[in-house]
């Protein structure tokens, strides 16, 4: 049995990943990440010598695009707080499984606050392109995105999956956005649950999977 370390993000809602936290894994140190997180479980790969990272939804570099899309939120949290904000987020972290659901909407809304956002913005604001990292660990590594992700596209997780030195895969789920672990938390839970235990994965050319 091995050790899973998670690195939910700031935009988690108030549940985060635990419905993660109970899988099995081989031997050795796994990481899951969600968003933002990425860079944080990279560093720790690194220093620490990951078996493995789950990266979900992964934001580890800044271009004009998600500059753009960062200004808009900013605007929102600016003239609105959390209300605003969530406004403006709505449109660019869920996709069409959820998006529509007042219940999903409030419960994600719930987790924020002004400073953990003000803080989340700074922290995208100022990336380079932190990809580097990935060359720092041999871990396997597991992209899962949105495949209507309007915040990190999946091309992001795609250039992920292109860095990465050793074994790495990537999935984007039909009808999810950003959010993807709440949107569509059983496949997720089941394509993780594999991928810990070194189970199930075919590597294709461009980092998809069977």
């Amino acid at each position: 049995m091995g050790l899973v370390r998670f690195f939910g993000g700031a935009l988690s809602p108030p549940s985060g990943l635990a419905f993660l936290e109970d899988l099995p894994s081989e031997e050795g140190l796994h990481l899951v990440a969600f968003g933002e997180g990425a860079l944080e479980a990279l560093k720790v790969a690194f220093r620490e010598g990951a078996r493995s990272l789950v990266l979900l939804s992964p934001v580890l570099r800044k271009d004009p695009f998600l500059a753009a899309r960062l200004s808009a939120l900013r605007f929102g949290l600016e003239r609105g707080g959390v209300e605003g904000f969530a406004r403006v987020g709505r449109a660019l972290f869920f996709g069409p499984l959820s998006v529509g659901s007042e219940e999903i909407f409030a419960a994600w809304k719930e987790g924020l606050t002004e400073a953990g956002l003000y803080a989340w913005l700074e922290l995208l604001e100022g990336l380079s392109d932190e990809r580097r990292w990935l060359r720092g660990t041999e871990a396997r590594v597991l992209v899962i995105q949105g495949a209507l992700d309007a915040f990190t596209p999946p091309l992001y997780g795609k250039e992920v999956v292109d860095f990465a030195k050793g074994e790495a895969l990537r999935f984007a789920l039909e009808g999810a956005g950003h959010l993807v672990p709440w949107e569509a938390p059983l496949e997720v839970r089941d394509l993780v649950a594999d991928f810990l235990m070194g189970e199930g994965f075919k590597a294709l050319p461009g980092g998809l999977a069977l």
